[in-house]
C-alpha cells in the first residue's frame, strides 16, 4: 500500500504544480481518497460511478460560488 500512497503523493504534488483551477485539483484529490477507501473492498460499478457523479456535481456546485 505504500507504493500507491507514494503514487497518490506524486501525481497530487504534480497536479498541484501543473493546475491552477482549484475545483479540478480538488476533485482529483478527492477521487484519489475515494480510491484508496475503496481499495479491495467488492462495490458494485453502478456505486462507484454514483460516487463519482456526487464528486463532480459538488465540486461544480462549489465553483459557481
Amino acid at each position: 500500500m505504500s507504493d500507491s500512497s507514494e503514487i497518490n503523493k506524486l501525481i497530487i504534488e504534480t497536479v498541484e504544480t501543473c493546475c491552477d483551477k482549484k475545483t479540478v485539483r480538488s476533485l482529483i484529490e478527492e477521487a484519489l481518497q475515494y480510491e484508496l477507501d475503496i481499495w479491495n473492498r467488492h462495490i458494485l460499478p453502478s456505486t462507484i460511478k454514483d460516487e463519482y457523479d456526487r464528486m463532480v456535481e459538488r465540486v461544480i456546485k462549489e465553483d459557481k460560488t
